[in-house]
């Protein structure tokens, strides 16, 4: 399963850059900008860490993308 996030939306409307998540979260822009483009899952702690500073929960920001091509071939 891939995980979806709104991330670069909620930075965005707050006027926020990746360097202040990164320096946040203690990690570079670099990572911050591969997890808003979905090129990169965050780390349980990133995702944590993310989700406090932003005053949000990890729910509100990150999703689990259904497979339902998986859950198709079990059933069979």
């Amino acid at each position: 399963m891939a995980i979806s996030n709104i991330l670069k939306d909620i930075r965005v409307e707050r006027n926020l850059i990746q360097e202040d998540l990164a320096e946040a979260t203690g990690s570079c822009s670099r990572t911050i900008g591969r997890i808003e483009r979905g090129e990169r899952n965050p780390s349980l702690e990133m995702a944590i860490r993310l989700a406090h500073y932003l005053n949000m929960s990890v729910e509100e920001i990150f999703k689990l993308d259904d497979d339902t091509s998986c859950q198709e071939k079990t059933e069979e």
